[in-house]
């Protein structure tokens, strides 16, 4: 891929096939995307069709249960905008 395609496709985005699941609960997949110029972090469970809907029995697919705004992150990992009482600013 040359430089002049990479700066054409916008970054949407990425989601990560998680492998080493912490618990049986956590997402099969999650990461983030871009829609609409906002950022929204995403978890995904993954799923085997039963065959009685469009698709072919036993084919995997993802189904999305988590979808919520992702907080922009201001310098020091705080949240943008965050208003909260924070000691170590405070003058001496």
């Amino acid at each position: 891929m040359t430089e002049e395609t990479k700066k054409k496709r916008p970054d949407l985005g990425i989601a990560i096939p998680v492998v080493n699941k912490k618990t049986p609960q956590s997402y099969d997949l999650s990461g983030n995307i871009v829609v609409d110029g906002k950022k929204y972090k995403f978890g995904a469970y993954k799923s085997q069709a039963s065959g009685n809907g469009k698709m072919p029995k036993g084919s995997e697919y993802y189904y999305f249960y988590r979808v919520e705004p992702l907080e922009d992150q201001a310098p020091g990992g705080t949240p943008a905008g965050d208003t909260s009482f924070q000691p170590s600013e405070l003058e001496a």
